[in-house]
C-alpha cells in the first residue's frame, strides 16, 4: 500500500503495478530502474504466454527528487509537465503497440484529476489503437475496467 505523500512519485506507482502483477500471477520480465531512467518499456510481464508491456508515469512535482536540487522550485508547471509526460507515455505505447502487437500495451498512471482530464480526451484514439490505461490509485491498488480483462484475478 501507498500512504506517503509521495505516493505518485514514478517509483512508487511503478512498484505498486509490479506488485499488483505478481499478486495475480504474472511473472515480471523486466522492471526497469527508475532513477537511472534507462530507456525502453518499463514493465514487460507474462502471464500464461500472455505478455504486457506497460509505460509507467508517475506526476511531476513542484520541486527537484535529486538532493543536490533540493530546495529549489522546477520552472516548469506541474499540469503542464503532466500533459508532455502524458504525450511521451502514448508514444511509447503506439511504438510497443507496433514492435510487439500480440503484447498488451498499456500506460499506467496515478489517478490524479489532470491524467484522468488527459485520458477522457484520448480515449477513443487510445481505445482504437488498443492501447489500454490502467491507475494506481492513492492506497496502490490497481484499478480500471481494461485492467480485469488482462489480468487474471
Amino acid at each position: 500500500m501507498l500512504v506517503s505523500e509521495q505516493w505518485h512519485l514514478e517509483a512508487s506507482v511503478q512498484n505498486a503495478f509490479v506488485s499488483a502483477l505478481v499478486e495475480r500471477g504474472w511473472r515480471i520480465l523486466s522492471a526497469k530502474n527508475t532513477a537511472s531512467r534507462e530507456g525502453g518499456v518499463d514493465v514487460i510481464a507474462d502471464l500464461d504466454g500472455q505478455k504486457l508491456g506497460a509505460e509507467v508515469k508517475g506526476y511531476p512535482t513542484v520541486g527537484y527528487a535529486d538532493p543536490r536540487r533540493a530546495g529549489e522550485k522546477k520552472k516548469a508547471n506541474p499540469r503542464e509537465q503532466a500533459g508532455n509526460w502524458y504525450a511521451k507515455a502514448i508514444l511509447a505505447a503506439m511504438k510497443l503497440r507496433g514492435a510487439e502487437p500480440g503484447w498488451a500495451s498499456i500506460i499506467v498512471l496515478p489517478r490524479i484529476p489532470r491524467y484522468v482530464e488527459l485520458y477522457s480526451q484520448t480515449k477513443g484514439s487510445l481505445d482504437r489503437a488498443e492501447i489500454e490505461v490502467w491507475w494506481i490509485e492513492r492506497s496502490g491498488d490497481l484499478a480500471g475496467a481494461d485492467a480485469s480483462q488482462v489480468i487474471k484475478s
